[in-house]
């Protein structure tokens, strides 16, 4: 009992023991909050890069050369946990607008079957159009329609809900040039019809939807797709049903998950979050540094007070639990307050970005750039526990060795000097 009072006695008079819990608890505060915003932001990335992709592409060798795709997809919709099947028609090509030439992508859809294997629905509903209003023709011609990325139509600065002046507006002529074979160019007028915003600039900026059909046309082929976008009813099967439609397809087809297909951006991503949180660590090793040499301090200044309990009877054994002791408290402390503060921010991040952007006018997370309307966070418990426990595990580490100096102290010799 006597080891208790005596740590507890020991911290209470040393202010500098509270540098110690703060160091321990800016830490720990900083590395939850930072992992909470990158686990925030790796989610919301993973969703959209999702809602534009399927859960599973089938492709056939040859660039839009998939010409029994409807047979495929009569033996997709007979395997097990595939709900829908959609065909596309993607390729590059040349956006003419009022003048000015673009390089794009389009991608040829079945409008409705396409709104079921993706959020293609969701992202055309904000501006008041439905899927079938891409299979709209206009006028005597009868042109195709087209919906077209949000920052495809940007002519201007500012957000289509204040400034839509600074977008081009639906009913707009546009025209798309492409490669036809690989011998002569295919021109193909459409009407803008609808927009769509995905919350992925890059796609926003790049990709315009048309009809299928009119994409086959575009590239002269009769009844051929570039793929097949797969819909499970759940997702976790997806490596299951991946494997089993690449062995019922077999040679000259490809069967790849929407992980697959942005593996390296998904990769980077979560390589960038494990690195800062090695580097955001360090704090917590700096931190237990300063627990080293705080309790070395208070061991050269309580050599009296060894002595005299040495000499009493405690054990090496007991002087070494006392300052371990010490080590202990002052990672919990430092962890607990730590932790408390990192979830407050966390849940408060939204309403303390706003205080700093109308006090300073910086803004640390522009929505135009990222696409959030707010920060995204996730506050992960088995990572807070991770963090707290390793922050008092290193805690005792750092505590160890001034524990066993004074553990070996000789109590004649240390009251012979006193």
């Amino acid at each position: 009992m006597y080891k208790l009072f005596v740590s507890l006695r020991y911290l209470r008079k040393k202010k500098v023991t509270l540098i110690a819990v703060a160091g321990i608890a800016i830490g720990v505060m900083t590395l939850i909050v930072v992992l909470s915003v990158m686990k925030g932001f790796d989610k919301e990335l993973r969703q959209r890069i999702r809602g534009t992709l399927s859960h599973i592409i089938v492709y056939k060798s040859g660039s839009n050369k998939f010409e029994n795709y409807r047979e495929i997809m009569d033996l997709l919709k007979a395997t097990d946990h595939i709900e829908h099947c959609a065909p596309y028609i993607e390729s590059p090509a040349l956006m003419r607008k009022r003048g000015i030439k673009e390089f794009v992508y389009f991608k040829g859809i079945d409008p409705v079957a396409q709104a079921k294997v993706s959020d293609f629905g969701d992202y055309i509903k904000p501006f008041g159009a439905q899927p079938e209003g891409l299979l709209h023709r206009h006028g005597e011609k009868k042109l195709y329609s087209a919906f077209a990325g949000i920052e495809l139509l940007r002519t201007g600065p500012g957000d289509y809900e204040t400034n839509p002046e600074s977008f081009l507006p639906n009913n707009e002529k546009i025209v798309l040039v492409t490669l036809k074979g690989w011998e002569s160019i295919s021109v193909k007028p459409f009407i803008l019809a609808g927009r769509f915003r995905s919350g992925m600039y890059d796609f926003d900026k790049s990709y315009i939807y048309i009809p299928l059909k009119a994409a086959q046309e575009l590239m002269g082929v009769t009844d051929s797709v570039t793929g097949i976008e797969v819909k499970l009813d759940n997702y976790k099967y997806g490596p299951q049903v991946k494997k089993e439609l690449q062995e019922k397809l077999g040679f000259g087809y490809y069967v790849q998950t929407w992980e697959d297909a942005r593996k390296t951006f998904l990769t980077a991503v979560t390589i960038e979050r494990r690195v800062m949180s090695i580097i955001l660590g360090c704090i917590i090793i700096v931190a237990g540094f300063s627990i080293l040499a705080i309790l070395r301090m208070v061991v050269l200044e309580k050599m009296k007070d060894i002595g005299i309990l040495k000499a009493l009877g405690a054990t090496a054994k007991g002087i070494m639990s006392i300052f371990l002791l010490n080590g202990l408290f002052i990672g919990v402390m430092g962890a607990a307050m730590g932790v408390v503060i990192g979830i407050a921010i966390v849940l408060n991040i939204n309403t303390i970005e706003k205080i700093v952007f109308n006090i300073s006018g910086w803004r640390p997370f522009p929505p135009e750039i990222y696409y959030f309307n707010q920060i995204p966070t996730v506050i992960s418990q088995p990572d807070i526990a991770v963090i707290a426990g390793l922050t008092i595990l290193s805690s005792l580490i750092f505590s160890l060795q001034p524990s066993i100096r004074a553990s070996h102290y000789n109590p004649v010799e240390v009251l012979r000097y006193e």
